[in-house]
């Protein structure tokens, strides 16, 4: 009976590393998404530098 008792306990416990490990990972997927997306902005912002941008004449 006492072995039993601890299948919840255990249980619990692997919910919950599932959970922190979860966590952890979405937060480093999105933290690398970030930075290609911002040396691709980087990119574009260095390539509208070179260009000139010159108004309509009204």
């Amino acid at each position: 009976m006492g072995a039993m008792a601890i299948i919840p306990i255990l249980l619990m416990i692997i919910i919950y590393l599932a959970v922190i490990g979860f966590t952890i990972w979405f937060a480093i997927s999105l933290i690398k998404a970030q930075k290609e997306r911002n040396v691709v902005l980087e990119e574009i912002s260095s390539k509208l530098d070179g260009i000139k941008i010159s108004k309509k004449e009204e």
